[in-house]
Order: C-alpha cells, then structure tokens, then sequence
C-alpha cells in the first residue's frame, strides 16, 4: 500500500492465546524506550564486546526490567542478534534494511576483534498493531557506515504515534568538539544528519502525524545554547526534548545524556507526566543506559 508517497508494510499481530497480550483498546498507555544495545552481535565471543550465552540472558533480563512495550535500540547487528534478547514468540522485530557491512577496523577496546554491522530497529511488544515505513536513508549521507532510520507506526484506535530509531554520527558530542578543527568533517556530517532530521519533523508537522524521534544522537542536546538542538527544534517549531532537567545517572565519566527521546506534532500532549526513567547500568557494558517514557496513544 502507498502512504504518503511511501512503501509502508502493514503487519499482520497475531495474538498468541497463552501470552498476556497488549490491548490498546483496553489501555491508552505504552511504555517506550530507547537503547543502545552496544555492539549487539548474534554470535557469543563475536563483535567489539564479546558477550558469552550469560552475558545474552543478563541482558535479557534487563530488557524485562525495563517493562517497556516498544523498544527502539541501536547496534544491533541483525535480526538474529535482536532475538538474544527479544526472543520470540513476546516480541516483534524491524529493523534497518541498511546493507549489512563489515570493515577492517579493529574495535577500539578490543583490538583483536573487528567492528560489525551496527544496525537501528524496533522490538515490540506481540499484540501491539503498528506499520512500517520505508528507512530514513537520508542519515547515511551515502556513507556505508552511517545508520539509516527506522521508521514505524503505533497504532491505537484512530489514533497513531510515529516513532523514528536513530543512531548519528558519533564524535561532535559538544562545544569541545565544536572548537577542535580536527572534527571539523565529524560534526559537519552530523550537523547535516541533525537537518535531516528537522525536515523529517517538519513532514510529520505537515501531515499533524504526532512523532517521537528516539535514540543515540551522540550529541548533548540538554547543554545550553547547543546548535544541534536548535536546529531541531527552532522557537518557531519547538520540540519536546524528554531528557531536559532530568538527571544524568549513567555513566560518571560523561557530563549530560547524548541518548534522548524527542516528541512533536502533537506527542508532547501524549506523555504521562513525571513516567520518564532511565535504567542504570548493568555492569561495564553496555555503556549507554536504556530510557524510557510512557504515552497515552490511545483514547
């Protein structure tokens, strides 16, 4: 079927009777998060973390104690590595169809191990109607490397939630990086990323299709007077940026969140009041911290 000029997927939810299903029609409410699973591969011992069969099922748990319905993580390497810790037959899977790509660049806190396919998706919950929408190519700038978006559909009654996963350039995490002319092309890229993102908000605007864009923006948006933000979120189209006054728990090393989930077009009316969380570390990895928020889709 033809949407908006674009290939959309319906997906079929098939209920299965001995699960606890998640009826919107009988609840208005979803827990959704975001979640850099930190070189996610579907093979023990493989990729820039190595994980063994009990690193995979501790995970797994974490991902339960985040008591989320829709999760949108980033670097995973594919479907297979997603059900690790998504196992069927409780969750659906979408993810980029970004070309699966390996490099010979060696991990850089395991060098005796490549870097893998970083791939952004979603997990949701079985019973939870939703569509899919054609990737938002445009974040790979042509870069085999660069993420693309993935882009679905919450659907509540006659009411929809758009929700976009992304993962952008790392490296121009702040004004530091701003001043320093060696990442001069790193933060260009990601500037070009952030104004592709603002031209996908303003299509959702247009359409008055509510929106959340979520994930690893490898940028502080909460600092003060960031460009980033401001490009996104200009006075004269504002967003909601959920991880603003909130506190940064995650990892001591780093000053402010660089993960965020980000609301508009009507989404921002949809946020439970005071349900933003973040979950905290598990152990040395991953090194990012899942975040989460409840909305009130449905009437």
């Amino acid at each position: 079927m033809i949407v908006g000029g674009e290939t959309v997927r319906i997906v079929a939810i098939v209920v299965l009777a001995f699960l606890a299903p998640v009826s919107l029609c009988h609840s208005a409410e979803l827990r959704i998060a975001a979640w850099n699973l930190e070189h996610l591969d579907d093979a023990e011992g493989a990729g820039c973390v190595g994980r063994t069969g009990i690193a995979y099922d501790e995970l797994a748990r974490r991902v339960e104690g985040l008591d989320a319905d829709i999760v949108a993580f980033q670097e995973v390497e594919n479907v297979a590595a997603a059900r690790r810790v998504f196992p069927e037959p409780e969750w659906q899977v979408e993810m980029s169809s970004r070309p699966a790509m390996r490099t010979s660049q060696p991990c850089w806190d395991r060098p005796e191990a490549m870097l893998g396919h970083l791939g952004t998706g979603f997990a949701i919950r079985r019973g939870i109607a939703y569509r899919r929408h054609d990737d938002l190519q445009a974040l790979g700038l042509g870069d085999p490397f660069q993420r693309w978006g993935t882009d679905i559909v919450v659907m509540a009654g006659d009411r929809e939630l758009r929700l976009l996963s992304v993962h952008l350039k790392t490296g121009c995490w702040g004004a530091e990086q701003d001043r320093d002319n060696r990442r001069r092309a790193t933060c260009s890229v990601l500037r070009k990323q952030v104004a592709h993102l603002k031209a996908w908000a303003d299509a959702r605007r247009s359409e008055d299709t509510a929106f959340v864009i979520l994930g690893d923006f490898n940028r502080r948006l909460t600092v003060s007077r960031d460009w980033a933000w401001a490009l996104l979120s200009p006075p004269h189209a504002p967003l909601r940026l959920l991880t603003a006054g909130e506190p940064f728990r995650c990892d001591p090393r780093y000053p402010a969140f660089i993960d965020h989930l980000v609301a508009g077009g009507g989404a921002e009316a949809m946020i439970a009041p005071g349900s933003f969380r973040e979950l905290r570390r598990g152990g040395p990895h991953p090194d990012h911290c899942a975040m989460s928020a409840v909305f009130r889709v449905g009437k």
